[in-house]
């Protein structure tokens, strides 16, 4: 990383250089992601989003045990169960989600071309909204599109919050209120899906019109049952926004790193074919299938490993000052310390020529990395985060990528509309991709 990009994030420069130098990585690592009551993941991002503003003041920086068992008991336990068993239902979702969006395509020479960046965050959208929602709720029109707005609308409000200019920075935070509530349309998106959620996890819990074996697969049938006897989950409206919180965190990395997967792809008609060849076929293609494809988890690894969305990883404020085990460095209160995702995952040990895109680096004999599978936690790899606090939902977000993927290379050959377009551009530590790449996507004469 640059000094540049790293003297634009606060305090991050000190730490990251000082942790490269001095420590062995895997022990700060593993001491800046555990000193949970010092170091505080939740304050960043609640920071980072302005929750505060956009949350109708919901308190994300709480800490509360039971909040946290409540979600590891939904997302990495009952979810990942539950995952084998829905996966009919996301294959038939992004069938239908895909032809969707070929219908509004625009004709060129070449056939149809479709908006990259536009299309993967449709159809992520509407493959995860099976998961969450069910089939029925997530097909409505109007709360699909809610849905769909809004983790985009939070992206943009995290944008306006950091260039907004100081003298809207007033502690009343009434200004941030009014440049949230220009960007979203007063919180429309959001007041459409709390009260759809509230009110099925409440008094219409009984009355939910969706087939019984998968309505219980949903997150929001699960974490009802779970929580709404509990003295902590004050009614339907807290768990309405806890869910949305977890919506907002699902929805939001996955589309971006499939437009970086598909551009990939598009460069690459031989990687196409490799990996048509091993999936083989899409007649009959299982969950258990779809995650273990040696060469699907290496592509992805690799392209992620070149393109992470952020430089930065397990990132922790500091609720009051701290101090690492070494003596250094010496993190002041209110202060973010994180470790450079895009360095660790550039040296020359772990991944030799490491600005080569390698697509089969995780599978090649006597690599380093050789075998580790793309939702595999590690800190050679830590765009998960890394220990108790690792992503929980990486399970279902790499199979929601790995099916849209699936779907792609089966049934279409790919390339870009225009070999030259501009792909990302950078913001602070942030990859983005842009929203006028398209892809050109033609149908194969056979998808078997």
């Amino acid at each position: 990383m640059d000094t540049e990009t790293i003297s634009s994030v606060a305090f991050y420069a000190a730490c990251i250089l000082c942790v490269l130098n001095s420590l062995g990585i895997d022990a700060f690592i593993a001491e800046l992601s555990e000193a949970s009551t010092v170091l505080s993941q939740r304050a960043v991002y609640a920071d980072m989003f302005g929750f505060k503003h956009t949350m109708n003041n919901f308190n994300h920086n709480e800490v509360a045990k039971a909040k946290s068992r409540l979600l590891g008991r939904l997302i990495q336990v009952q979810g990942v169960n539950h995952l084998p068993k829905i996966f009919p239902c996301l294959v038939k979702r992004a069938e239908q989600s895909l032809e969707e969006q070929l219908t509004l395509g625009k004709v060129c020479s070449d056939g149809i071309s479709l908006p990259v960046a536009c299309t993967v965050r449709a159809l992520t959208s509407r493959v995860m909204g099976v998961l969450f929602f069910g089939e029925k709720i997530s097909s409505d029109p109007i709360f699909a599109s809610a849905l769909l707005r809004y983790p985009k609308e939070m992206v943009l409000c995290m944008v306006a919050f950091q260039v907004t200019p100081s003298f809207l920075s007033s502690s009343s935070h009434s200004e941030k209120r009014y440049v949230h509530g220009l960007i979203t349309k007063q919180g429309d998106a959001q007041t459409i899906i709390l009260k759809r959620l509230a009110h099925i996890m409440g008094a219409g819990r009984d009355a939910w019109d969706e087939d019984p074996a998968i309505r219980e697969l949903t997150f929001a049938w699960n974490i009802a049952s779970i929580g709404l006897d509990s003295e902590y989950w004050n009614g339907p409206e807290h768990l309405a926004q806890t869910l949305l919180g977890v919506w907002f965190a699902a929805a939001h990395q996955p589309w971006m790193n499939l437009d970086f997967l598909l551009l990939q792809l598009c460069r690459r008609p031989d990687t196409q074919e490799a990996l048509r060849q091993e999936i083989g076929t899409l007649e009959g293609l299982n969950y258990a299938k779809l995650m273990d494809l040696p060469f699907l988890d290496s592509f992805i690894k690799e392209t992620v490993r070149l393109h992470p969305l952020d430089k930065l990883a397990v990132r922790r404020k500091a609720l009051q000052p701290y101090t690492f085990a070494s003596g250094s460095p010496q993190i002041p209160a209110g202060a973010t310390v994180a470790v450079s995702s895009y360095d660790l995952m550039h040296n020359s040990t772990d991944y030799p020529s490491p600005d080569d895109f390698q697509p089969r680096r995780f599978m090649d004999k006597g690599s380093p990395v050789r075998g580790t599978k793309f939702t595999e936690v590690s800190d050679r790899f830590p765009i998960w985060g890394y220990g108790s606090l690792a992503c929980p939902g990486r399970f279902h977000a790499s199979i929601v990528m790995k099916l849209v993927i699936a779907q792609f290379v089966m049934r279409y050959d790919m390339k870009l509309e225009d070999e030259n377009a501009r792909t990302f551009w950078s913001w602070e530590t942030f990859i983005m991709p842009y929203e006028s790449t398209r892809l050109i996507p033609k149908e194969r004469v056979s998808t078997s």
